[in-house]
Order: structure tokens, then C-alpha cells, then sequence
């Protein structure tokens, strides 16, 4: 298994979580909730795209409760958890997967394999200009000889929110 760290292009805080204190006065309602998490997550994402964050009508906005709330990146799948931490609203938002823009893993992928195998490849995970994973699942790219063009397929596990992945030859 080999590792990639990858930090580069989206902006994230140490533990991509982010505390949001609900704006004074009045109490917190559900389309409160839902645009603090769509600005936030688009913050995360950028430049992709989030879209229609639902989050559910009955989550309990009290402290220590925790409910999940959903969306769209470029037309994928996109959740995030979401904490109650105190009685002031502040709340704690955390995505459950990592938005990869896919030219730069292929990019960071096949330098890795490179270095690890000893000759040169270009990794290739698709057409898709972002990869929408959740963290600790995986997906498949394949690997080309720069030399013979011979191919290799390549599994690839995402490992966190900010896309640290783990790789390794399949078959």
C-alpha cells in the first residue's frame, strides 16, 4: 500500500470542521441551519460546486445532538455531519467525503506510482472533472507505461475529508 498526502487545492482548517455561531438573537430554524452549512461546504469544495443542501425538518437543534445533512458537488452525492456543540447554536459541520478535482490526483498519482515502480506512468481516473468519494472507499484508475503503453489497473482508497489516498496494484 502506498500513501499520497495530498493538501493542495481546497482550503481547509485542521480538521475540516468548522464551529458556525449562529447569528444573535432569535433562534435557529432549519433553512438557518441548511444556508450556514451550503456557505461553509462551498467554502470546502471551491472551485467545485455544492448544490441543494437538505437537512432534515425534525433535527433536534440542541446541544450534543448530531444529524446529517446532504447536497449535491458537480451532481454527486455530498454529505456532512452535523453537531450541535451548546445552547449559544454553535455548531460543528464536518463532510464525509473527499472532493478531489481529478486532473491533479491523477497528477499526484502517477508521480507516486513512478517513483515507487521505477519507470514512468500516467494515472488516468476518468473524465469526470471531480472525484466525489467517501472517506474509506475506494476507486478505480488505471495506470499506462510511458515506455511499452502497457496498462494496470490501480485501486485507490480515500482516507480522509481533504483526500489523502492509499494506493495499490490490482490483479
Amino acid at each position: 500500500m502506498h500513501r499520497i498526502v495530498r493538501w493542495g487545492w481546497i482550503t481547509v482548517s485542521a480538521l475540516l470542521t468548522a464551529t458556525v455561531l449562529a447569528a444573535c438573537g432569535g433562534g435557529t430554524d432549519q433553512s438557518q441551519v441548511e444556508r450556514e452549512v451550503q456557505d461553509y461546504l462551498q467554502s470546502v469544495v471551491a472551485p467545485a460546486e455544492i448544490a441543494d443542501i437538505d437537512c432534515p425538518e425534525d433535527a433536534p437543534i440542541r446541544p450534543g445532538s448530531t444529524f446529517l445533512c446532504d447536497g449535491l458537488v458537480e451532481g454527486a452525492f455530498y454529505e456532512a455531519q452535523v453537531t450541535i456543540i451548546d445552547e449559544q447554536g454553535r455548531r460543528e459541520i464536518r463532510p464525509r467525503q473527499a472532493v478531489m478535482q481529478t486532473n491533479a490526483t491523477e497528477t499526484a498519482l502517477g508521480a507516486e506510482a513512478a517513483a515507487a515502480l521505477g519507470f514512468g506512468v500516467q494515472a488516468n481516473c476518468g473524465d469526470d472533472q471531480y472525484l466525489v468519494v467517501s472517506v474509506g472507499h475506494t476507486f478505480l484508475c488505471t495506470l499506462e507505461r510511458s515506455d511499452t503503453g502497457a496498462t494496470q489497473d490501480i485501486e485507490v482508497e480515500v482516507q480522509n475529508e481533504i483526500g489523502a489516498i492509499e494506493w495499490r496494484l490490482k490483479g
